[in-house]
């Protein structure tokens, strides 16, 4: 697959932005390096948006919900041509937002890590987790985890149990954001690799869900690790997708 990894600064061309059929575009950002625009990103929030940022009780929380909000408008703002600040979102049943007329987008944040994938169209998820130790690791696999995962994870041995846990952890939240179906989906009834060094993919969907979701051979799983210390997952319906990344710096916002 192909990889592309670049930072972007916001005299980049525009047809860079441009969703192309076939790929998945992910957009990764340290929310500390845009701290100083927060007051133009909360500019471009519609009111609801404005009044969702202020329920927070910690300030720093508000603020990383401005930035992420503000950076995803800046962004499908440039790949569409229009007004970030006009943008309106639709949220479905499940509350996922979408743009009417696309692209298909998805965000996802770990404290000051975010990334935002975008496609021309098509089911969708990202999520980004810090590489860091689980001490409830086991337990929630116990619990929450299919049965092929909790063996391979206990196969790791506990020095590769963490990073096991937090890449089956990312590619099963990616993959139920993009299936859309709500993310009360049963964790235990799908399984993903989870094993460090071999290629993430679905391996197992039970039968109650295949009629939502389909097969496993119908959907795409990719890692990226380009933020330090963290690990993303991608999840894509259907196949021959190419992921890029690109790196949001303080210019592109600027």
């Amino acid at each position: 697959m192909h990889d592309m990894n670049v930072t972007v600064a916001a005299g980049g061309c525009a047809d860079d932005y441009v969703p192309r059929p076939g790929v998945v575009r992910v957009w990764f950002a340290d929310l500390t390096a845009l701290s100083a625009h927060k007051g133009a990103m909360r500019a471009l929030l519609s009111a609801d948006e404005v009044e969702r940022a202020d329920r927070f009780l910690m300030e720093r929380l508000t603020d990383r919900f401005v930035l992420r909000r503000g950076l995803l408008r800046l962004l499908l703002g440039r790949c569409t041509g229009r007004d970030p600040a006009e943008l309106a979102f639709d949220y479905g049943t499940h509350g996922k937002p979408a743009l009417p007329g696309g692209p298909s987008f998805n965000l996802s944040d770990s404290e000051d890590s975010l990334a935002i994938a975008v496609a021309a169209q098509g089911r969708i998820g990202v999520d980004i987790e810090r590489l860091r130790p689980i001490e409830s690791a086991d337990g929630i696999a116990d619990r929450f985890f299919h049965a092929t995962e909790r063996a391979a994870l206990q196969a790791l041995g506990p020095e590769g149990r963490d990073e096991g846990f937090l890449l089956a952890w990312t590619r099963k939240e990616a993959f139920i954001k993009a299936a859309g179906v709500g993310l009360s989906m049963p964790l235990d009834q799908f399984a993903v690799e989870v094993t460090p060094g071999v290629p993430p993919a679905l391996l197992e969907i039970g039968e109650g869900l295949r009629g939502d979701v389909g097969l496993p051979a119908d959907w795409s799983l990719f890692d990226r690790r380009v933020l330090p210390g963290t690990v993303a997952a991608i999840a894509a319906h259907g196949t021959g997708w190419a992921v890029e990344t690109r790196v949001v710096d303080a210019e592109f916002v600027g």
